[in-house]
């Protein structure tokens, strides 16, 4: 018998007559289409007072549980128990998010085993750095100052929290982001099915529908180069669309426990992807202001909605500033920009401009247009544009990144992946009937099954074959990796690491420079001083040509190993500077490593000729880099604490960190200035006589910040779980 549900359209077992389909077609346009809306016109996506276990209870097996009209249990399913466990376990082996997950999960391992070496738990490579640990993951997060590019007061992402709380339940971040990566499709087509639940189509229609949108090309392409943000939008878009439809569309429900969940799922994209969300953000203005509500728009909702935009801003509070000061990351995001995207990329949705995948499913959404126009469309159109105005400002806005180099667009993958959703969205919102009888009758859910699912298996099988001619450049172990004892070095002495750049497949490599370790996610994201992107070019272009002055001066700034560009042997350096360099196990990649041999440290005490040298702007003398002359300090960063014995005057405290608004001294308790050394890195006069010598960095508004974000994320848990109130009223 017909089984009805509270979240959608009654949906036969077996097949319909022309009667019972036309009786259905009515129940659907008075009761999910009322005073002429549909659910799906604010989104393609589900509603927001929907229980926990309804969607579990979906997603497990396929559907809600048959029921008579009455609500009691259908006659012939009224003792669950007494059902054969072969026939319940065989239901829920063939329920469409079973096979949907199955399916998917073989395609990715496929993908990432066969493919590309990627079936580890170690990933980078690409634009995706080495993930750190957990303890250094958290640091980069809520420390006020980092050991990047010379030093560094930008805060860390929010994104470093996101992993570092993963990471405790997975096994370390780097464990997290390789599941992540690994299981996109599945994880994304599975939140794509939930997310549609409450639209009037069938679960295979849908399944299709969650499998098409998994296999989006932008996802795929972002998952082989390492970028992250994208895969995170990919998977948390259905849901957020969702929800935001929900509230936009919907009257009688508790509103603030899914403005905070939507106001979460947008804070999620936004710290990962901050043009994507932009885009959702701008999508959310336009429906609010356009979309028509059933009997007008309401008020009291209204919270829920300023929940929405400004929960994300207060999580992401202490990252504000950075983005403000820097809004080239609005357009290149955590892990940096990247090529143009060619027109073949653009129509096949493929950021990187290889196969045209995508243009299966735009040639199906034109078809589903064409053929079978409907308002319900009107959801997945806006998406279209809304992703489309995305690509064009990746496109035509150039900006210099923060870690330095000519103007860059940024990546097109997240407003591709919002046009993808846009796509299916169009077909799921096809005219039901169109291709059957004239009255819609049976079958007229067909022709969008078989176009989704035609859709879905054409780009498994070409991505199939395009990943096996191309694997990306994400495997396991990738990425700059030292030996384990030179790792052991740099820990116990916490001097830098500069991996000069190079022209990478993908764009441009930049130069990045770490103390303490080889540079790690989030690095790029940290915006460096004014000039040191430059410095640190400078620096690349005098090591590669023999420069003597080029390693005094990246030593007297901390830098002990240099990893060569791909290729590169460091000929001219060994020949011209021998004395100043020697040789150093080669990185996991290959890479020639050379260790530069002046004496220096995170924080170094200089004889007062080099003192001199260094506020006079002259270069390091290297004869003053060895012996006597120089005393490396056992400190770390940003503080320094030193006992000075008595000496020469003249002579000066140089830390490896470039100056900036914040650091401080003392000597013996007394504020002392700062006097900038070569002229940017932090150091201090030191007296003739023995004294106590405090140098620190202090940022207390950072602390600030962070405690409004910790309130934010605990005001936003508390709110999202509903009271006795929060179920829909009969």
């Amino acid at each position: 018998m017909p089984r009805t549900s509270q979240s959608g359209p009654a949906e036969s077992d077996g097949p319909e007559s022309d009667g019972s389909r036309a009786g259905r077609d009515e129940v659907d346009q008075h009761e999910i289409e009322p005073d002429g809306a549909s659910d799906s016109d604010g989104a393609a996506a589900a509603g927001g007072d929907t229980a926990a276990g309804d969607t579990a209870a979906d997603v497990a097996a396929g559907g809600d549980e048959p029921v008579d009209a009455d609500g009691t249990p259908s006659p012939d399913h009224s003792s669950s128990s007494a059902r054969p466990v072969g026939s319940a376990l065989r239901r829920f082996l063939t329920a469409p998010p079973t096979v949907l997950a199955v399916s998917l999960a073989g395609l990715s391992l496929l993908l990432n085993g066969v493919a590309a070496d990627r079936l580890g738990l170690e990933l980078a490579g690409g634009a995706l750095l080495p993930v750190g640990d957990l303890g250094a993951v958290w640091s980069a997060y809520l420390d006020a100052w980092h050991g990047v590019a010379g030093g560094t007061t930008s805060a860390g992402s929010p994104a470093l929290a996101v992993l570092g709380t993963a990471g405790a339940v997975l096994g370390g971040p780097a464990a997290a982001v390789s599941l992540l990566l690994l299981f996109d499709l599945p994880a994304s087509a599975l939140v794509a099915y939930a997310a549609t639940r409450r639209l009037n189509a069938g679960r295979w229609v849908r399944a299709g529908a969650a499998a098409a949108y998994a296999l989006a090309p932008a996802s795929i392409d972002a998952g082989a180069s390492g970028r992250i943000g994208v895969v995170v939008v990919h998977i948390a878009l259905p849901a957020v669309v969702a929800g935001i439809a929900s509230l936009l569309t919907s009257g009688d429900m508790r509103r603030l426990p899914l403005g905070a969940w939507c106001g979460l799922g947008m804070a999620l994209i936004g710290v990962f992807s901050p043009i994507a969300y932009g885009m959702v953000l701008a999508g959310l203005i336009v429906a609010f202001v356009a979309l028509p509500v059933p009997g007008g728009r309401s008020w009291k909702g209204l919270s829920a909605l300023v929940m929405v935009v400004l929960l994300p801003l207060a999580l992401a509070l202490p990252w504000l500033p950075t983005l403000v000061t820097h809004p080239e990351l609005l357009l290149h995001g955590l892990t940096g920009p990247a090529d143009a995207v060619s027109v073949a990329g653009l129509a096949g949705l493929h950021p990187s401009g290889g196969a045209p995948l995508g243009l299966v499913l735009v040639v199906v959404a034109v078809a589903a247009v064409v053929t079978a126009a409907s308002a319900r469309m009107a959801a997945g159109a806006m998406l279209v544009v809304i992703g489309c105005a995305g690509v064009a400002v990746t496109q035509l806005v150039r900006a210099e990144p923060v870690t330095g180099g000519g103007p860059m667009p940024g990546y097109a993958g997240a407003p591709l992946v919002i046009v993808t959703a846009g796509l299916v969205a169009l077909v799921l919102g096809a005219r039901r009937g169109a291709g059957g009888g004239a009255d819609g009758g049976a079958g007229g859910g067909a022709p969008r099954a078989a176009l989704l699912g035609g859709a879905a298996v054409t780009l498994a099988v070409l991505a199939t074959a395009a990943f096996l001619g191309v694997a990306g450049e994400v495997r396991t172990g990738g990425g700059v990796r030292l030996p384990a004892a030179l790792d052991e070095d740099l820990d116990d002495n916490g001097r830098g690491v500069l991996v000069l750049g190079h022209d990478g497949p993908g764009g441009p490599v930049p130069d990045r420079l770490a103390a303490g370790r080889t540079p790690q996610f989030g690095d790029d994201a940290l915006a460096p001083v004014g000039g040191m992107a430059e410095r640190l070019e400078g620096w690349r272009n005098g090591l590669l040509g023999g420069s003597r002055d080029a390693v005094t001066n990246a030593a007297a700034a901390g830098v002990e190993l240099v990893v060569l560009p791909p290729g590169e042997s460091g000929d001219a350096l060994r020949r011209d500077a021998s004395e100043l360099v020697r040789p150093a196990p080669s990185t996991s990649d290959g890479r020639t490593v050379l260790r530069l041999t002046p004496e220096a440290g995170q924080v170094t005490l200089v004889s007062p000729e080099q003192a001199h040298r260094a506020v006079s702007g002259s270069a390091p003398n290297d004869e003053l880099m060895r012996g006597s002359a120089i005393a490396p300090v056992d400190a770390r960063l940003p503080e320094a604490r030193v006992r000075v014995s008595e000496g020469p005057g003249g002579r000066l405290l140089v830390l490896a960190a470039e100056y900036e608004p914040g650091w401080s001294a003392t000597v013996d308790g007394e504020p002392v200035p700062i006097t900038p050394a070569w002229g940017h890195q932090v150091s201090v006069a030191v007296p003739e006589s023995e004294s106590e010598v405090v140098v620190r960095y202090t940022a207390p508004w950072h602390s600030v910040f962070l405690l409004v974000s910790v309130a934010a994320l605990l005001f936003a848990a508390l709110t999202a779980v509903p009271g006795s109130g929060g179920r829909r009223r009969p």
